[in-house]
């Protein structure tokens, strides 16, 4: 455990912990290891007070199957199944709002996020991405990095080393833009093909991002809307259905 990790020591679990726990969601459109890597930090006790309470998906990925093995509830909602941007993040926040979540954590989300998540959330979506911004933003940026590395302009090769990395951001209005959290550089020159140099930086992100979170989280309070809490909502179905 690094420092940073244990200046955030986790109660996860406990009922005295409850109170304090600041809920997150994460959305995620692939494969879902950055997902995994936040639950598997959670129930380490490496993400502090962060808790992954729910999952959302635009569509059907492996990052579904991973919750349903950890229970986390999961739902997709798919842009073409609504008649406007505006609707899709609605029925998106509808979802957020029952599950009382503090803030967002995009892993691996290959989707913009729109002006009605933004203003619910305004700098609550933390987002992932692996470069080193404000290079390289956009989609198979590990790949035109490697590309671009293993060119001969050395112009070029020089600029894709200086970008190869992982950053963690507050996501904004721009894609892949936003008060930047923390970086870490991985040296793309140190590997001898793409899959080697896209494996380092996935570990890259899996410490990342985790650790980022976790401080982060820390740094947030607990504003639940009013009502009852969706756990104790839980809670009491579950106790109705066993009487």
């Amino acid at each position: 455990m690094n420092d940073r990790q244990r200046l955030f020591p986790s109660a996860l679990g406990t009922p005295a912990a409850l109170p304090e726990r600041i809920n997150m969601a994460v959305f995620a459109s692939g494969t879902g290891t950055n997902f995994r890597a936040l639950c598997e930090a959670a129930r380490s006790g490496d993400l502090g007070c962060a808790e992954p309470m729910l999952l959302i998906c635009n569509r059907e990925c492996g990052a579904m199957d991973i919750a349903r093995d950890k229970g986390i509830p999961a739902y997709v909602f798919a842009p073409r199944d609504f008649d406007t941007p505006e609707a899709w993040e609605e029925k998106i926040l509808s979802v957020v709002h029952a599950f009382e979540i503090d803030f967002i954590a995009l892993a691996g989300y290959l989707r913009k996020v729109g002006s009605t998540l933004l203003g619910a959330f305004t700098g609550k979506i933390v987002n992932l991405h692996p470069a080193l911004l404000p290079a390289y933003p956009g989609l198979h940026s590990i790949e035109r990095i490697w590309n671009d590395a293993t060119s001969d302009d050395p112009q070029l090769s020089a600029a894709a080393r200086a970008a190869a990395g992982v950053t963690v951001h507050i996501a904004d209005e721009h894609f892949d833009h936003g008060p930047i959290l923390a970086q870490q550089s991985v040296p793309v020159e140190n590997f001898a093909s793409l899959a080697e140099f896209e494996a380092a930086v996935h570990r890259a992100e899996h410490a990342l991002f985790p650790a980022t979170v976790a401080t982060f989280a820390a740094t947030l309070k607990r504003t639940p809307p009013p009502g009852t809490p969706y756990w104790l909502k839980r809670a009491q179905e579950n106790r109705d259905a066993a009487s």
